[in-house]
C-alpha cells in the first residue's frame, strides 16, 4: 500500500504501533514483522510469519525469519542501510497478563535485531503489541512507552483514522481468517461417529487384495463428484461422503489428484471444498487434515492470497513437519515463486491420469 506523500502524519511510536495491519492488510495475530520503510514509511518491504505454538521454538524462527526477510530485501534491490521495524504481535493465554507475555517476547526482539545487524540491516524500533497496548524494546526510560492502550479512532491524533479517511482499511485479524479451516466445536452431532465408521471402512477395504487400488479408484470418482457438486453451489457434503474423502485423500495419489483442482474457474469452489473438509478434522482426526490443508494453501496461493495460503501451511506442518506437499509449497512461496509452475505440472500430471483411467465406475466394485 502507498499513501501519497505528505498525506500521513507520524507524531509518536503510538501512531507507528497502529498503522501495522495497514500495511500488511490484516492484523498479525500472534506473529512476528519486520518492515523496511519505504519513502512514505509504510511502502517498503513487509513480512510477516507466524510464532510457533511452543515458545521454547520462538527465538530459533526468529533467526531463520529474519535471514529470510533480509534475502528477501536483498534480492529485490531494496535500499539493505534502510530502516527497519520489528513488531511482535502476541496475545495473552488464559491466565496470562499482557506484561507477561511482552517477557517472553523480549528475547525474539533481540534475536531479530541481532540477525538483522549481521547481515547489514538497521532496526531502529522494536514494538509489541498484546491485548490493544503497545510496548517500545528500544527505549531505555523506565515506565516509559510501557503497555499504553493504542490510540482511539477518535483520537484527532490517531494514524489509523488518518488512514481510514484516506479510504484504506486494516483488514481481518488472522484469528478470523483461521476461522475458515478450523474445526467448529463443538461439532455436530453424529459427525465424529461417521468418521470413527469410515476409518474403520477404509481400513478394511485397503486391507483386501487389490483393495488399495480400489480404494483410490473410488477417491477418485468421490473427489470428481463433490467438486461438481461445489461448482453447482454446494456448500457441503454428506457427512458418510466426507468423512470418506478425508480418509481417501490420505493417499498420496488421490491428494495429487487434488491438485489438479487449480483452474482459475475451479479456484472458489476448489477453496470451499477444502476449506469444508478440513472443518470436518474433529479431534482425534485433526492430522487427517495435513492434506486438505496443503491443497486449501495451494489454492489460496494461486488466488494470491498467501496470508491464508501461510496459515494453513502452519497448522499443517505443525501436524505434520514431513509432508512433503506443504513444505513444498512453504519453500516456493517464501521464494517467490510462480505458481504456474506447479500448475504446469499438475495438468501434465491429469492428463497421465486420465490417460491411464479405464473408465469403469468403482462403485461397481
Amino acid at each position: 500500500m502507498i499513501v501519497p506523500e505528505n498525506k500521513l502524519i507520524i507524531r509518536s511510536l503510538a501512531n507507528l504501533a497502529e498503522i501495522l495491519p495497514f500495511m500488511l492488510g490484516h492484523y498479525p495475530d500472534d506473529s512476528m514483522v519486520l518492515h523496511n520503510i519505504g519513502p512514505n514509511l509504510i511502502d517498503g518491504p513487509t513480512m510477516a510469519s507466524p510464532l510457533p505454538d511452543d515458545p521454547a521454538d520462538w527465538k530459533e524462527e526468529a533467526e531463520l525469519f529474519a535471514r529470510r526477510f533480509m534475502t528477501h530485501v536483498q534480492e529485490n534491490a531494496h535500499d539493505t542501510a534502510g530502516e527497519i521495524i520489528v513488531y511482535l504481535c502476541r496475545e495473552p493465554e488464559p491466565g496470562q497478563s499482557a506484561e507477561q507475555v511482552i517477557e517472553l517476547l523480549r528475547p525474539v526482539s533481540n534475536s531479530l535485531t541481532e540477525t538483522c545487524t549481521q547481515l547489514r540491516g538497521s532496526v531502529t524500533q522494536t514494538l509489541g503489541l498484546v491485548a490493544g497496548r503497545w510496548w517500545a524494546f528500544e527505549c531505555e526510560w523506565d515506565g516509559c512507552c510501557e503497555g499504553d492502550p493504542l490510540p482511539a479512532l477518535d483520537d484527532p491524533k490517531s494514524a489509523a483514522a488518518q488512514l481510514i479517511r484516506m479510504g484504506y482499511s486494516p483488514g481481518r485479524r488472522t484469528g478470523e481468517i483461521v476461522k475458515e479451516f478450523h474445526p467448529a466445536q463443538p461439532a455436530a452431532p453424529g459427525q465424529l461417529r461417521v468418521l470413527d465408521n469410515e476409518a474403520a471402512a477404509y481400513a478394511a477395504q485397503c486391507a483386501t487384495p487389490g483393495g488399495q487400488e480400489v480404494a483410490l479408484d473410488v477417491t477418485h470418482w468421490l473427489l470428481e463428484t463433490a467438486i461438481r457438486a461445489f461448482r453447482d453451489g454446494a456448500t457441503d457434503l454428506a457427512d458418510d461422503m466426507a468423512a470418506r474423502l478425508i480418509h481417501g485423500l490420505q493417499n498420496g495419489w488421490a491428494c495429487d489428484h487434488g491438485i489438479e483442482f487449480a483452474e482459475d474457474d475451479d479456484l472458489p469452489h476448489a477453496r470451499r471444498l477444502w476449506s469444508f473438509l478440513a472443518r470436518r478434522c474433529l479431534p482425534p482426526y485433526t492430522q487427517k487434515a495435513v492434506p486438505l490443508l496443503s491443497l486449501l494453501a495451494w489454492v489460496a496461493w494461486r488466488q494470491d492470497d498467501t496470508l491464508t495460503a501461510r496459515l494453513a501451511l502452519k497448522d499443517a506442518l505443525t501436524a505434520d513437519p514431513d509432508y512433503e506437499l506443504a513444505g513444498l509449497l512453504v519453500v516456493a512461496i517464501n521464494e517467490g515463486e510462480d505458481p504456474q509452475g506447479l500448475l504446469n505440472l499438475a495438468r501434465e500430471t491429469r492428463a497421465e491420469r486420465l490417460a491411464r483411467t479405464t473408465h469403469s465406475d468403482p462403485t461397481t466394485h
